[in-house]
């Protein structure tokens, strides 16, 4: 049994291992419908790693991700683009998150995770990929050690 990462990490992995052994690098991924484990993970793991290094997510979680780009990207690793919405005021934020599972598929070895200003009812999670240089990040955090 796991016990030194958390409960998200965990179901993270667990839904995301089949994901990332059943695709070559630069495909596509895209969740089964059974996959909703995957995302409320993420609900739960995003806000938990941005707590580390930023205090205003001390008590901030994350609702509705909303997935605009979401491939392979490398060997155990993905990189996901999208919109979530913030449970305090329901404003609907970018976020980039790029991860890479560990050599066992049980744990996240290297994370880099970007959360952008809110974000207005023009733009919808399509745009989002495609702008990414002009969001403005106000969140960064990264750790671990990407293996190439």
């Amino acid at each position: 049994m796991l016990t030194d990462i958390s409960r998200p990490e965990q179901i993270l992995c667990k839904s995301l291992a089949p994901l990332v052994r059943n695709h070559a690098v630069g495909d596509s991924i895209h969740v089964p419908p059974q996959g909703n484990f995957f995302f409320s993970a993420l609900q739960f793991f995003m806000p938990i790693i941005l707590r580390e290094v930023h205090s205003e997510w001390r008590y901030e979680g994350l609702d509705d991700l909303l997935p605009s780009r979401f491939q392979k990207t490398g060997h155990r690793e993905i990189e996901l683009i999208g919109l979530a919405q913030c449970l305090s005021d329901m404003t609907t934020i970018p976020f980039h998150l790029c991860l890479q599972l560990s050599t066992t598929y049980d744990s996240v070895s290297w994370v880099d995770l970007k959360m952008g200003d809110c974000v207005g009812q023009s733009h919808t999670r399509w745009h989002v990929a495609k702008r990414l240089d002009s969001i403005n990040w106000l969140y960064h955090v990264g750790y671990g050690e990407r293996e190439l």
